[in-house]
């Protein structure tokens, strides 16, 4: 299900400013969705190609998601215990993880389309843009949640079908950290990204 939940995760927020807002989040996931599902069709290559794929990831999704929040809030309340070495490890070994992972997935994305449902405003500057693959018996539902930073809008969460992708990791990772510290946790990392 976590492979899922990620995977899905290669493709991908006061009145009218909220609105304003939520359709500029909303035009970002779109945009994401358009740009690498055009790619992986137009060139089927990609699929037979895990070094092109993983360009393609790193390319068109990853700036546009916050790493740093999102391990944060994965690690939960383990993050203050790790040094800030230890912090930029995770941040590094977890990104690459999750950019392997989406990439490994992108070539059921040729067959699937995403359609952006509406949006909501939560606190502060956050949105949740929601959105459903379609293409397979069912619809899959996914929720991208957004900040919008200085660097302009980013993800730091995908919920599908009610998993979170933040909830998912800190559940293993609170386990790894029990048991083997914050350095077990890079060594499992750099273990997954070494496969």
């Amino acid at each position: 299900m976590l492979r899922f939940v990620v995977s899905l995760c290669v493709l991908f927020a006061c009145l009218a400013p909220a609105q304003a807002q939520n359709a500029s989040a909303e035009d970002l996931v779109r945009r994401m969705a358009i740009e690498v599902t055009a790619q992986v069709r137009k060139n089927p290559e990609l699929v037979h190609s895990p070094a092109q794929l993983a360009a393609l990831v790193d390319q068109r999704l990853m700036p546009r998601f916050d790493f740093n929040r999102i391990t944060q809030m994965a690690m939960g309340r383990n993050w203050p215990r790790a040094s800030g070495g230890e912090q930029n490890q995770v941040v590094t070994e977890f990104s690459k993880l999750l950019v392997r992972t989406y990439s490994n997935a992108l070539a059921s994305l040729k067959d699937l389309d995403v359609q952006v449902r509406d949006s909501r405003s939560n606190s502060g500057s956050d949105v949740t843009v929601r959105t459903q693959m379609i293409g397979r018996a069912k619809p899959v539902a996914i929720d991208y949640t957004l900040s919008n930073a200085s660097g302009g809008w980013r993800v730091y969460d995908v919920t599908v079908e009610g998993v979170s992708l933040i909830t998912a990791y800190r559940d293993e990772f609170n386990g790894i950290v029990g048991s083997s510290g914050v350095p077990g946790l890079i060594a499992a990392l750099k273990q997954k990204n070494a496969k």
